[in-house]
């Protein structure tokens, strides 16, 4: 299950950030970032409603909401952080490098939380990090420039900042939906009835951090909406059905296969990069493409 639940929340993230991607310039970061959760929230909000209303309200503990505010706190820095890097540099360069996440989680897993992947999955996570610093490499002038990929400049850092936010809410949440199905053993492990009530309440607490954050710093941005409302909506619909296949994959299987998996979403982005906004040359991105796709076949197998 986890499988096609990290290839749909790949793909819908980057339809999300594409969309984000088009406001980048024209809206700040945190009212970019709001948009995602504060037009997510009416849909989660529907969808636990409706799980309440046909299965009851389950029981919280203290730790499920304040794994649930590490996860927001973590995901709403590792959003502005992204939508930053947009501003400042390529589409295309910030997503690859924040998607370099995949081999910060290996390392947290294993260092952390116990979470040890197999040979294969050692290979793949190793060969989808490889691939996306070749895609990263190539955008800048090819094999002769390897050391672009250990000197980036601020939208590289900021991508790379984005990438260990996401790490961090990624275990956040894992913990939240551990601790949610330990107190309501009627849900089990991984699931989907699990994985909606942590996104509701994860999503609360952002829009509510968000909101304040706006109204004492740039309250002058909420008059941007109106004008905007539609993409963002947009936003906020893909982000709602991404970060729900995040939430349930992240509570099925290790935080490192899924987002290897995900990196499906480095290898469309590269190419919407090329097709739609034209910022690099497709023969130079093949080889580290072929080796994220390389590497995401060897963690299934794993």
């Amino acid at each position: 299950m986890w499988i096609p639940l990290a290839l749909a929340a790949g793909t819908l993230q980057t339809v999300r950030n594409t969309l984000a991607n088009t406001l980048a310039r024209e809206i700040s970061p945190a009212l970019n970032s709001w948009s995602r959760f504060g037009f997510n929230l009416p849909f989660s909000t529907l969808l636990v409603g409706a799980l309440v209303a046909a299965r009851g309200l389950p029981s919280y503990s203290w730790p499920f909401f304040l794994y649930c505010l590490g996860t927001a706190v973590t995901q709403l820095l590792g959003n502005v952080a992204l939508i930053s890097a947009f501003r400042r540099g390529g589409f295309a360069e910030a997503i690859v490098l924040h998607k370099l996440e995949v081999a910060f989680a290996a390392v947290v897993g294993v260092v952390l939380f116990a979470e040890v992947p197999t040979l294969y999955g050692w290979l793949g996570i190793l060969a989808c990090t490889a691939g996306a610093l070749m895609v990263n490499v190539a955008r800048t002038g090819g094999l002769v420039r390897w050391r672009h990929a250990a000197s980036f400049g601020t939208a590289g850092l900021l991508s790379l900042t984005s990438g260990l936010m996401l790490v961090a809410a990624s275990f956040f949440l894992k913990a939240a939906s551990n601790d949610l199905a330990a107190s309501n053993p009627r849900l089990g492990q991984g699931s989907f009835e699990g994985a909606a009530h942590t996104l509701f309440h994860t999503t609360w607490l952002e829009v509510a951090i968000l909101s304040v954050y706006l109204a004492i710093a740039a309250p002058s941005e909420y008059r941007l909406v109106p004008r905007h409302w539609r993409r963002m909506a947009a936003i906020g619909m893909a982000g709602f059905a991404g970060s729900l296949c995040w939430f349930w994959a992240y509570s099925i299987a290790l935080v490192a296969y899924v987002k290897a998996v995900g990196q499906i979403e480095t290898v469309l982005s590269v190419a919407i990069g090329l097709v739609a906004l034209r910022e690099v040359n497709l023969p130079r991105q093949l080889p580290g493409i072929a080796l994220i796709l390389a590497g995401i076949v060897l963690v299934l197998v794993g």
